[in-house]
């Protein structure tokens, strides 16, 4: 495990996994071929720990155990533990260590730092799309076209059908991008990801990219090579 990077930040899908394979031959140079491999999202807190106890966007009752930062199984036998004893009105002295509602000034350049990184996401607005028009899309492929001032996610399966969606995440906005090795829409300002058909699959966003396909009968006339449901790939 590791070369970790932003949901949605890395135009290279390939190369952390080659990057990652090198560096566990250099040390054991007896291992065959990789026959399994997968990425995974981490939900990271500014401070390292998790979200353990009251939801504080919640009524008294409602508890959450949330930002794991790739330690769900110590969290998890932890907000068990934590959990309970708020639940039973027993003190614990973890309480405070993760509460969701507490303020780590220590952290607050994290904090910056996490919030400096999202705003140049938002450029991918001023920017062109990844190809001209919807015949550029191979099979399995997804790309995001500009058609005036709009961006739009256009995904063609394997059977040449192209399926057309709004690129623009619901959660604040940002523009998604397309994960080749996940086949996913992933957003690099948050990390909410989709899948090809636009379906939500990650949150913080929690409803799906807005569909363009058969606004207006067969096709979505706006995208640039007026596409039909099933168009063959030439």
């Amino acid at each position: 495990g590791g070369e970790d990077h932003r949901t949605g930040q890395k135009d290279d899908t390939e190369t952390p996994y080659r990057e990652l394979e090198a560096w566990a031959r250099e040390r054991f140079p007896t291992l065959k071929q990789v026959e399994y491999r997968w990425s995974g999202q981490i939900i990271d807190t500014i401070d390292g720990l998790a979200f353990i106890g009251r939801n504080p966007l919640d009524d008294s009752n409602g508890y959450i155990a949330t930002g794991d930062c790739g330690n769900g199984l110590t969290h998890g036998t932890i907000a068990g533990l934590l959990i309970t004893d708020l639940i039973q009105g027993r003190p614990n002295a973890w309480a405070s260590l993760y509460d969701p509602k507490r303020k780590t000034i220590s952290a607050a350049g994290e904090f910056i730092k996490g919030i400096l990184n999202v705003v140049p996401q938002y450029l991918d607005w001023l920017t062109p799309g990844s190809v001209k028009a919807v015949k550029d899309i191979k099979p399995g492929c997804g790309e995001v076209l500009r058609e005036g001032v709009k961006k739009i996610a256009v995904y063609r399966d394997s059977q040449g059908t192209v399926h057309a969606c709004s690129a623009v995440c619901p959660h604040l906005g940002g523009l998604v991008r397309w994960n080749a090795d996940e086949n996913s829409w992933d957003c690099p300002a948050h990390g909410s990801r989709f899948d090809p058909l636009g379906k939500v699959m990650n949150g913080p966003a929690n409803s799906n990219l807005e569909s363009l396909q058969d606004k207006k009968g067969a096709g979505t006339p706006a995208l640039p090579d007026a596409i039909s449901r099933k168009e063959e790939f030439l």
